[in-house]
């Protein structure tokens, strides 16, 4: 199921009440209004008036769960139905489907390839690998005593089951790349990012996290100049960007590059890998075509891909080693800042953490400097030497990784890290 761009959220919503004789037109709309807001959606009735495009990734997932629970179903399929919600709102949407279970006899299958959730929320886990069962049994057998490698592996790759350590520590730094102040972004009478300042040291990864629409994709789009402030400054390596048109912002753009949240849509289907990693080249006369070739062989190497993917399409390749190859793309010109926009959440657990080391290799290879946005705090340990905090587009949180992660001084910062699935006592579950 997927939200129709040319209709709005709450004509979505309603429609499946008209199909199935459950409201009829004058009280559809209102019935929506009230499913939009179970499902987590602040301001529902603005929302229920807006098209998809107006909505976060986070907003529109949440919409297709209003419809979903529309119908009042006996069996819900929930096939990875939180992937791209941060965990305050992960957590509501499944405590709604537990409601909704204990209430109405409703069976939940969930599918997901995280664990803390299938932890939190199942009474029975199944475990497949390459399309057979590799294991299956209660969630307490599972989780206590798992007879299997391949789940053993993936138990401990899950961060959110696993101690995992916070990223050491790097000797502070005043080499700042990246400097925002007073950063605001206004979209009509919605204040998207309101007063938002930082600096990222160079070589250095700060973590932007928060809620689905707090402002992290949009405070990071002004930084690579996809959008332009309403208000407030962004330098890159000490010069004011904030209102560079043209042949200058052209010259900047071959200085930082982004890595997108999915590796399925991300790449053109189209291009072998070796023209997806090429465009940027080619786009910016870099290179002879031989040289571009070169370049291409170079970089699949450095992102630990073997040679023969380059004549593949991107339909040819896992998940992972699609954000392998969108990873190489974003290197093609030697960038310095590399914008990584929840590039792991589509992908489980174990790709994840493939990723997150990949990352973090590359970062001490060739001193990169990362902002890295994402709503899932123990991804975000893996990786940070800075967090910040974003609720409702202002900065409520901001300081070293482990000051924030373990010492946090905001209420709301503490919501979010009670609210990491898979941290409930196995006694509880």
């Amino acid at each position: 199921m997927s939200l129709n761009p040319v209709h709005r959220i709450g004509d979505q919503v309603a429609e499946v009440l008209l199909i199935h004789g459950l409201a009829d037109k004058r009280s559809a709309g209102a019935e929506a209004v009230k499913l939009l807001r179970k499902a987590g959606i602040a301001d529902p009735e603005t929302r229920a008036r807006q098209y998809p495009h107006e909505l976060s990734g986070g907003l529109r997932q949440r919409a297709l769960i209003a419809a979903a629970l529309a119908g009042r179903p006996k069996l819900i399929i929930a096939d990875e139905p939180t992937s791209a919600l941060d965990v305050t709102v992960q957590r509501q949407i499944l405590d709604h489907l537990e409601e909704l279970a204990a209430e109405a006899g409703t069976a939940v299958l969930l599918i997901t390839h995280d664990l803390g959730v299938a932890s939190d929320r199942a009474s029975r886990i199944v475990v497949l690998s390459q399309g057979s069962v590799v294991e299956e049994g209660t969630t307490g057998e599972i989780l206590a005593a798992p007879s299997q490698k391949y789940t053993r592996d993936l138990l401990a790759a899950a961060p959110s089951l696993s101690d995992t350590p916070l990223r050491e520590p790097k000797p502070p730094s005043s080499d700042v790349l990246v400097s925002v102040r007073d950063l605001g972004k206004t979209f009509g009478t919605v204040r998207a990012v309101d007063g938002v300042s930082f600096d990222i040291a160079r070589g250095r990864t700060l973590a932007l996290v928060g809620e689905s629409g707090s402002g992290k994709s949009t405070t990071a789009r002004m930084i690579l100049r996809l959008e332009t402030p309403t208000d407030g400054v962004v330098e890159f390596d000490s010069e004011d960007i904030t209102a560079l048109r043209g042949e200058e912002l052209r010259r900047l753009r071959r200085r930082f590059q982004l890595v997108y949240q999915n590796p399925y849509a991300s790449l053109n289907p189209k291009f072998s890998i070796e023209d997806v990693i090429s465009e940027p080249l080619r786009a910016f006369g870099v290179g002879t075509k031989a040289e571009r070739r070169a370049r291409a062989a170079e970089l699949v190497d450095q992102v630990a891909l073997p040679s023969s993917v380059l004549k593949r399409k991107p339909a040819e390749l896992s998940g992972g080693q699609r954000q392998r190859a969108a990873i190489a793309r974003a290197l093609a010109l030697r960038p310095e800042l590399i914008v990584a926009d929840e590039p792991v959440s589509a992908l489980d657990v174990s790709v994840q953490a493939q990723i997150l080391r990949l990352l973090a290799d590359l970062q001490d290879e060739l001193g990169l400097t990362y902002l890295f946005i994402s709503h899932d705090l123990a991804v975000v340990r893996q990786i940070a030497d800075t967090v910040g905090v974003l609720r409702g587009g202002a900065l409520v949180e901001l300081g070293p990784a482990q000051d924030v992660l373990e010492r946090p001084s905001a209420d709301y910062t503490r919501e979010l890290l009670a609210a990491i699935p898979g941290r409930k006592p196995l006694e509880t579950r």
